[in-house]
């Protein structure tokens, strides 16, 4: 229930439509009931012929009701002028004044009701001649059933367009929070599982929202005036018809339980799908290289052989639970046709008054049976919504400060101060207790051995993940005082697994800054040796690269990617790895633009290969998550100690 609240909550922006699209669904059903209720003239008139005028049959309580409620002068005269009324004339011209003064008890408020209408109505209806009042109850109807229509049409668009509008703003925010979540939470899953929860669980949720919901408030006020309908038509056997409701209702409860479980999987399973194809396609090279074909395929098969089981499962719960409804409904409908025909035979009910009621009865249990189909939908929402509030609730722990500090230009140092990094409570330290001074406008670079640390300490930086203790300072401010626009468009990161858009090489480089001249991004390319291959395309900068760049070669990819970096102009630059998947050409030209690049600027560099460190003003060896030397690389070697170690291992066949 509490999923089903929270997700009813991004309809209050649309409650005006909500409110439009709920009134015409009423007047639907109301009017939907006066067409009904035309049926049992028509009935009646052809039951017992065109000479006995129409009137709705008034039981035997109901006269004692309409008594007590001070109707007697009306009672009276429809009884005395009519002959049809011949049977009760001795009862009203008998009674005493005490029987026409008792009063009314609070709970026959409603039956008194039910019961002046009945009256008001025979008053006059009785005037007319029935064949007469067929004619005119055609003619009247004809409008009744342009304003339904009319009516049918606002309630689908109105309730239709808040239902597509609160999916917008759940898929909005789902993708809104998907972009801010921590960069672990993306390394825990596969790609396509997190595209299932903002794709096929909000899908889910669109169908019932966009359609179902509409239809099942229809279809709820059709049963409510509908069922009214019933107690003026006879009271007596609408209490004999929802004696079966129970009944009617075990098998709704029952399977909408196991549909609920199946739902769970079923999401689950689409998820696996959804994450094994994406997959497929991002590593079909290595697929194809190892000639895993048949291995990937049997895979899928595993995983979509379960998802139709799933599928099955739900489509035939799905079934039997309204199924179930229909078969329990027909024994309701069999007792009524054998309890109307005594009643008809013992002159206590008319044909028109039964078989309207039967009518009516009809068009309740329709909208049952799909109410049915309804809560089992709901189960299936409350699945797939449960699903994505868990995405929704997740802990977004970098975030920018209610009133943060602006730095316009960082003028000093960035510091490090006792910094030390885990991912989870609990975890050893990645990084322990690190100190570190590094002034504007210098080179640092980062080296060690795999897993030593380098990587996770530049990404505390931009803070993509935040130190556990300690803190980095740009100019003595905390960087976490500093709003994350501020903070990170003062840095520009070129890794060596380069994304790239499917876009053309123009977006590309001006990623984010789409409003820039075409000169300003021919300057950034040409400053990364990337403009004379550019032109050589077939359309130069308009050129499609095609998904991840693969059009490209990495080379290529990479001097676009330092390119976007160059129009940046950030003060801070981050290089991981950028030179280390590529060829020595492709790596002379990306370490000529590298080069013009950190030109008063502060960079960071992390290189396996030291031939691409000498020059740094500061090198930092890093291992098991400390920094154990520090300087240039001509002191480190003449220290000899772990940079001399890696530097002998590397060129010890030169």
């Amino acid at each position: 229930m509490n999923i089903f609240l929270r997700l009813m909550k991004y309809g209050v922006k649309y409650k005006k439509l909500f409110f439009i699209g709920i009134t015409l669904s009423f007047l639907v059903s109301i009017f939907n009931a006066v067409t009904l209720s035309t049926l049992k003239p028509i009935f009646d008139v052809y039951g017992q012929g065109v000479e006995k005028p129409f009137q709705i049959q008034i039981q035997e309580g109901e006269w004692d009701l309409l008594l007590r409620g001070g109707r007697y002068e009306e009672l009276k005269k429809l009884i005395n002028d009519y002959d049809v009324y011949q049977l009760k004339k001795e009862w009203i011209n008998s009674l005493s004044q005490e029987e026409m003064h008792l009063p009314l008890k609070t709970w026959e408020a409603f039956s008194y009701f039910l019961s002046l209408a009945k009256l008001k109505i025979n008053l006059i209806t009785i005037a007319y001649n029935p064949f007469k009042l067929i004619v005119m109850l055609s003619i009247g109807i004809l409008p009744i059933y342009l304003l339904k229509l009319l009516c049918l049409l606002g309630s689908v668009y109105f309730l239709s367009a808040t239902g597509l509008n609160m999916v917008k703003d759940i898929r909005t925010d789902l993708y809104n929070k998907l972009i801010d979540l921590p960069l672990g939470h993306f390394v825990k899953e596969k790609s396509g599982v997190w595209m299932s929860r903002v794709i096929n669980d909000v899908v889910l949720i669109s169908d019932v929202m966009a359609n179902d919901i509409r239809v099942s408030i229809s279809n709820l006020f059709i049963v409510i005036t509908h069922l009214m309908l019933l107690a003026i038509i006879n009271s007596k056997l609408l209490v004999i018809s929802l004696i079966g409701v129970p009944l009617l209702l075990w098998p709704v409860n029952y399977f909408a339980r196991k549909i609920k479980s199946i739902t769970r999987n079923e999401q689950s399973r689409l998820a696996d799908l959804n994450g094994h194809i994406h997959e497929m396609i991002a590593g079909v090279r290595v697929i194809r290289a190892f000639g895993m074909e048949e291995y990937e395929k049997s895979r899928f098969k595993k995983i979509n052989d379960m998802l139709r089981n799933e599928g099955f499962k739900y489509r035939l719960n799905n079934t039997i639970g309204p199924s179930l409804v229909e078969f329990t409904s027909a024994f309701i409908i069999a007792g009524l046709l054998v309890y109307g025909a005594s009643q008809i035979a013992g002159g206590e009910l008319t044909s028109g008054s039964f078989f309207t009621f039967l009518f009516t009865l009809l068009m309740v249990l329709s909208p049952l049976k799909q109410l049915a189909t309804w809560y089992n939908l709901m189960n299936r929402m409350n699945v797939a919504g449960q699903r994505i509030f868990e995405l929704m609730d997740e802990d977004v722990p970098i975030v920018t400060p209610e009133i943060p500090v602006e730095l316009k230009k960082i003028k000093k140092s960035i510091d490090f101060k006792h910094v030390s990094f885990h991912y989870k409570p609990g975890d050893r330290d990645v990084l322990k207790n690190l100190n570190l001074q590094i002034p504007v406008g210098s080179t640092v670079a980062l080296v060690g051995h795999s897993g030593a640390g380098k990587s996770t300490f530049v990404d505390l930086i931009p803070r993509f993940n935040d130190c556990t203790s300690g803190e980095i300072l740009f100019d003595g401010i905390n960087i976490k005082n500093l709003s994350l626009i501020n903070l990170r468009e003062k840095i520009g990161i070129v890794t060596q697994e380069v994304f790239l858009f499917n876009a053309s090489i123009r977006e590309n480089i001006a990623y984010g800054q789409e409003s820039l001249d075409i000169k300003e991004i021919e300057k950034a390319a040409r400053l990364a040796f990337a403009h004379d291959f550019i032109m050589e395309l077939p359309n130069g900068y308009d050129t499609l690269i095609g998904e991840r760049g693969f059009m490209l070669s990495g080379g290529q990819r990479q001097r676009l990617s330092i390119a976007r970096a160059l129009l940046k102009d950030p003060e801070i630059l981050i290089f991981d790895e950028a030179t280390s998947a590529l060829d020595t050409r492709s790596e002379k030209l990306v370490q000529k633009a590298i080069k013009r690049m950190v030109k008063n600027r502060t960079t960071f560099v992390i290189a396996h290969r030291l031939s691409t460190v000498y020059e740094s003003d500061m090198i930092l060896v890093f291992k098991d998550g400390k920094i154990i030397e520090t300087g240039t690389h001509d002191e480190l070697l003449k220290k000899s100690g772990e940079y001399k170690s890696l530097y002998d291992l590397q060129f010890q066949d030169v």
